[in-house]
């Protein structure tokens, strides 16, 4: 079978990614163990079952094959590549990993378990070092970044951090800030030591006196704990300063020798080198999650490492570019991004990696935690010298970067809004003005954005017209509600646009599955994620039923306010068997009109309440208890409360509360159709499957909602004959059974009242 040869660029690409992840690729070099469109002996190549694949990766020393590659051109099918690494070329040969690529997106599998690679729950998106794979071939698909049996899982770096912080709050340190920063000094130390040993192990030269390292300070002042502090405090933080300036301007945070030398003994024992880079960063990212939870004055959410990476995907910097994050927090964008460019760029020039260093990355962050991360980035690459605390908002920037990725602060305000072209004190709008302005033309941007962004009025309204009209591309990736929990359940969307022209199409992509629980636990699950369908779409989108759309810029323009809302261009209809109809105004109506109770003050109300139980008896109240209005509901009337009937809350009025109250902030329905029974609709409606469809017709951003005019978008199947009178049998029984039980709840009522008699008021 021919083979049409790689293209030079998506060559050079695989070649200079796996040359930085230490791949041998020089097939003149003797310790090469990687073979370009051949096997490593005659017999294997022998055995593929027509062609040959693109790449083939050893053990090194070795004729064990570790992993095949398979490339493709942009925009290909990702999932037949794969198929055909796989079946092809990776299982003749026994090859226990298989890797597809289409010049923008990696998806690896293990072949023998027949599922995707992942660390720590996420799914892979590039390719990895020898010591990974191997991980993979002896562990199986899915490994954690820190091994077992070479040093601590990450749960266990959780439980010390966890005392550290206990131990700094003791210490005196109650802002959460403080606390952290204290922390990351302490580990900063313990890692530059770590990172010299290993440089000094690798043949370079040793840039720290063996005097202010972690290893010999440590030692040195076993016996003296007031020594080792006044050590650290003036010698160690002079170098420091000496060497990074003034992120060591303040003074050295712990103060009483006995806290200093217990946090030592717990971090003193972790080799944090020997574990993948990902496991610190977690470790500092848990951290500031932990002490800050609660302190939400600043907007300050956690974009989760797998969304960040997604979105650097997304952007794709390349060597030359400069990226921006204005709000940058501890630094997850940059950092990513620096990986990124790391591992694409030919950094055995060294004016390539210097560049990359000290020129590609620019941050701004408003609080002290700009301090911390540039320690950060420090210590996991470099990319700090362009970090700087102050507010963004303040100093616009006009034209000046390639790349802007970003989390803006959601719901905050800003006294800096007349800098803007649209003034407000609304920092939702300013944010994205702020991004917007500091693109250069064709510059790109990724940003995650509260779902209110995306169809909202006013200030906010015009901004997003402001950048919809002038994107030369334009996509919108919804994010599943939970993301970002347990921290907050707000949901969010990433806004991607390219700066300059106009877009001819939006493409929508909705994420169901990101790969992990949308609950405050958030463990990984297992299967594929939407993220990886995602990104092996986005080259080249396609419409897919309930996930994916492709909207023409002129059906958007008439939206009226430019909306970008996903679900305003796409319906989510269930496969079900049958005809499917609306349900619109020919179905059910919303009952909105009001009662006001205090007009009959001495009437006794019975007030509903519904629950994901359906409705039931909440309160009786004199009229002139009443402190609102109420909706006043009939047997048969559907009552859903718009808030949480994402989860079930919704239910059919039953005989016994006929003529009862309903809040003011109850959805009220009444049916029109008898040949779609009340109990029929909510029914379908409490289904896992429609309650996902809720969720996706569901707006704002902080709690989902579903408004009368969102449930009349739903589809749902018409019943039978037999079926409507099956379900009139069983509505009977019910009520019967209601009815029944409501009259011995309140013959029980009647007999205490007569039988205990109480003395009081």
């Amino acid at each position: 079978m021919a083979r049409n040869p790689l293209e030079v660029n998506t060559r050079t690409q695989i070649n200079t990614r796996l040359q930085n992840l230490g791949w041998i690729v020089n097939h003149r070099d003797s310790k090469c163990n990687v073979y370009q469109e051949q096997a490593k002996t005659t017999e294997q190549n022998s055995k593929f079952l027509g062609g040959r694949p693109d790449y083939v990766l050893y053990e090194s020393g070795t004729d064990r094959p570790i992993a095949v590659i398979e490339a493709k051109k942009p925009g290909e099918d990702l999932d037949k590549a794969l198929e055909q690494a796989v079946e092809r070329y990776a299982k003749p040969i026994q090859a226990p990993l298989a890797f597809a690529f289409n010049d923008t997106f990696v998806t690896a599998h293990h072949v023998l378990q027949g599922r995707s690679l992942k660390i720590d729950g996420e799914e892979l998106q590039d390719f990895i070092d020898q010591l990974t794979a191997l991980r993979f071939v002896n562990e199986g698909a899915e490994i954690l970044s820190a091994p077992k049996g070479i040093n601590f899982t990450r749960d266990e770096l959780v439980d010390i951090f966890k005392r550290v912080n206990k131990l700094l709050r003791k210490e005196g340190l109650r802002d959460g800030y403080e606390r952290f920063s204290a922390f990351a000094e302490i580990l900063f130390l313990k890692l530059i030591d770590e990172f010299e040993r290993l440089s000094v192990h690798k043949g370079d030269e040793q840039r720290f006196e063996e005097r202010y390292l972690w290893g010999n300070f440590v030692h040195r002042f076993k016996n003296d704990d007031k020594a080792l502090l006044d050590f650290i405090g003036d010698s160690v933080w002079s170098k420091l300063r000496n060497e990074y300036g003034d992120i060591f301007d303040t003074p050295f945070s712990v103060k009483k020798p006995a806290t200093l030398r217990s946090i030592i003994d717990l971090i003193d024992p972790i080799n944090l080198t020997a574990t993948d880079t990902d496991i610190k960063g977690d470790a500092f990212e848990y951290f500031l999650k932990t002490v800050t939870n609660g302190n939400k004055d600043l907007g300050e959410y956690f974009t989760p490492r797998h969304v960040v990476r997604t979105m650097v995907n997304l952007v794709k910097p390349v060597y030359g570019e400069t990226v921006y994050d204005p709000f940058c927090g501890t630094g997850g964008f940059l950092l990513e991004a620096f990986k990124y460019l790391s591992l694409r760029a030919d950094t055995s020039k060294p004016e390539i990696l210097k560049w990359i260093k000290h020129q590609a990355l620019h941050g701004r962050e408003i609080t002290s935690t700009a301090r911390i991360t540039r320690m950060n980035m420090i210590l996991f690459g470099d990319g700090h010298t362009n970090i700087k605390q102050m507010d963004s908002l303040e100093h616009p920037v006009h034209g000046k970067y390639d790349i802007v990725l970003s989390n803006i602060p959601y719901s905050q305000e800003t006294e800096y809004g007349s800098l803007y072209s649209i003034p407000t004190t609304n920092a939702d709008s300013v944010c994205m003005q702020h991004i917007w302005d500091s693109l250069a033309p064709g510059g790109r941007a990724a940003v995650v954005v509260p779902e209110s962004f995306l169809y909202e009025g006013g200030v906010i309204g015009q901004t997003r017209e402001m950048i919809a009209r002038q994107a030369e591309k334009l996509s919108i990736i919804s994010l599943p509600r939970g993301v970002f929990m347990p921290y907050t359940p707000t949901k969010t969307n990433i806004v991607y646009f390219k700066k300059g022209g106009q877009f001819k199409n939006a493409f929508f992509f909705v994420i169901h599955n990101d790969g992990f629980e949308l609950n405050t636990k958030r463990k990984p699950i297992t299967g594929d994620s939407d993220i990886k369908k995602f990104l092996s779409e986005v080259d080249n989108p396609s419409q897919i039923k309930g996930q994916a759309n492709i909207v023409e810029r002129e059906t958007i323009e008439k939206s009226g306010d430019w909306n970008l809302r996903p679900f305003y261009y796409m319906e989510d209809i269930p496969d079900v068997e049958g005809d499917m109809v609306y349900l619109d105004d020919k179905i059910i109506e919303e009952i909105s009109e009001r009662t006001d109770p205090g007009e009959s003050p001495d009437q006794d109300w019975n007030i509903l309440e519904v629950s994901q139980n359906g409705i039931f008896l909440g309160d009786t109240i004199k009229g002139s208890e009443a402190t609102q209005s109420y909706k006043r509901v009939k047997t048969g009337d559907i009552v859903y409360n718009p808030y949480r009937v994402n989860i079930g809350s919704i239910g059919v009025v039953p005989a016994y509360l006929d003529g009862a109250l309903a809040s003011p902030a109850y959805v009220v329905v009444r049916a029109k159709d008898k040949r779609f029974p009340p109990t029929f609709i909510v029914s379908v409606l409490k289904h896992s499957r429609y309650l996902r469809v809720i969720m996706n017709y569901s707006i704002s951003s902080a709690r989902a909602s579903l408004p009368f005019q969102e449930l009349t978008r739903i589809k749902m199947p018409r019943p039978t004959d037999k079926e409507l009178k099956r379900l009139a049998d069983l509505e009977r029984e019910l009520n019967d059974q209601l009815s029944l039980a409501n009259r011995t709840a309140a013959d029980i009522k009647g007999y205490v009242a007569d039988a205990v008699k109480i003395k009081g008021d």
